[in-house]
């Protein structure tokens, strides 16, 4: 009785093992990729990019929208405070810049209609004053870069 479970169990092991084995990994297609150019250092969300090129992927359309961002420093995790379905027109970061600092307030990907806003640092009130107006930039985005 003990041999026959025994050879149960193996018969059933040596097949899960095939199964597994013989299981060809799915490649994973991202949701939205693209290139930017940024001239200047920019914070986006809790990470500081600096000027120079890079490249990002939005893996899946699932919330909360994370996109992973390549550049010379190395990869980046970058999460999504809110996505909305709005975006329109050309795809592009926008950035807020609060005297000499700035910071990524939105990702526009207009060819899948997907907005989102990241948080923006807010200096104390005294400070804000003495730095002037808050400008933002567009940064154009390159879309489908693989």
């Amino acid at each position: 009785m003990k041999s026959l479970r025994n050879r149960t169990f193996v018969i059933a092991a040596f097949a899960l093992a095939v199964v597994f084995a013989s299981a060809v990994p799915a490649s994973a297609q991202a949701a939205f990729q693209g290139r930017f150019t940024l001239s200047h250092e920019v914070r986006w969300h809790n990470a500081t990019l600096p000027a120079g090129d890079y490249t990002f992927e939005l893996k899946s359309l699932a919330t909360p929208a994370r996109i992973i961002v390549k550049g010379a420093n190395g990869s980046q995790f970058v999460t999504a405070m809110v996505a909305d379905e709005k975006a329109i027109g050309q795809s592009m970061l926008i950035v807020e810049n609060r005297g000499n600092q700035s910071a990524v307030r939105e990702l526009r990907l207009a060819p899948i209609g997907l907005s989102l806003r990241y948080a923006v640092p807010k200096a104390p009130k005294d400070v804000e004053l003495a730095r002037g107006p808050v400008t933002r930039e567009q940064v154009r985005i390159a879309v489908n870069v693989k």
